[in-house]
């Protein structure tokens, strides 16, 4: 199972040539443009996130892991040139436990990387980064949803809500990179495997996950304790631990489907770590 297209920090659109995988959920994307998207709505209804409701893992940043933590368990997935962080939304590949048929987010935390998509932040060689939106996003449209420009071109304030949130999520990503380069240099991840069994139907075993290996943490040097807390990361490092607590959360969500069933987080034995 290959996580490579959910890595969420380097997200950061590149437009011209040499473009890059688009990231999870985003389709075309270009910049904002005054005059090409001056008569474009958003649709901002509670029944808005059918998009992200084939997808078990969501991009995490940093910046959320404390308010995310007694709601979504955060874990690391491989990608490159590190791994990434996310939060489990389901227990089954393509299946987002946390989005139901009407399309509402059920959940008690919205991830970041959802509540600003379709926008997102955008790089083009030589030039300042833009803001972004995904041209072909459902969320789109002329005809129903709030305006992103007024009669005068002005953006309106859930534009600028919207671009505030893309920057803050731009400075978060970020800091996430750095983060997971230390973590990764310092080679404090274990792979574990998260198991969900459903009643009497059996069970599933989802692969490819890796969380903080305490025994690690433990063992560092003071010098190698001291880079992790001047950088800032020993928050987000315990945020991610006592998040695990939260696959509970993803049990309950399971006992709400057809198939009743538990989830369970257990060291995944023989990997290498």
């Amino acid at each position: 199972m290959s996580f490579s297209r959910h890595a969420a920090h380097k997200n950061e659109q590149s437009l011209g040539e040499g473009m890059e995988t688009n990231p999870l959920f985003y389709q075309s994307v270009v910049a904002l443009n005054r005059e090409r998207h001056r008569e474009l709505r958003l649709d901002d209804s509670p029944t808005r996130f059918g998009f992200c409701r084939g997808t078990h893992v969501i991009p995490a940043v940093v910046d959320e892991f404390a308010a995310a933590l007694a709601h979504l368990p955060i874990v690391f997935a491989p990608a490159q040139p590190f791994p990434t962080t996310v939060f489990l939304v389901g227990v089954r590949p393509q299946r987002n436990l946390f989005v139901d048929e009407q399309g509402r987010w059920t959940g008690a935390y919205l991830p970041a990387f959802v509540r600003r998509y379709p926008f997102m932040r955008g790089e083009i060689s030589g030039s300042s980064p833009v803001t972004c939106i995904d041209e072909r996003s459902g969320l789109l449209g002329d005809s129903q949803g709030a305006r992103l420009f007024d009669e005068e071109g002005r953006e309106t304030p859930l534009l600028a809500g919207c671009v505030d949130l893309v920057d803050k999520y731009y400075q978060a990503a970020a800091r996430t990179q750095a983060f997971l380069s230390l973590v990764h240099e310092l080679q404090l991840l274990r792979n574990v495997t998260i198991e969900t069994t459903v009643g009497q139907a059996g069970s599933a075993v989802i692969h490819g996950f890796m969380t903080i290996d305490e025994a690690r943490l433990d063992a560092l040097s003071a010098e190698q304790w001291l880079r992790l807390r001047d950088g800032g990361f020993l928050v987000p490092i315990y945020a991610h631990l006592f998040s695990l607590r939260a696959v509970e959360v993803l049990r309950r969500q399971v006992q709400g489907e057809p198939l009743q069933g538990e989830a369970r987080q257990t060291e995944d034995e023989g990997m290498a770590g």
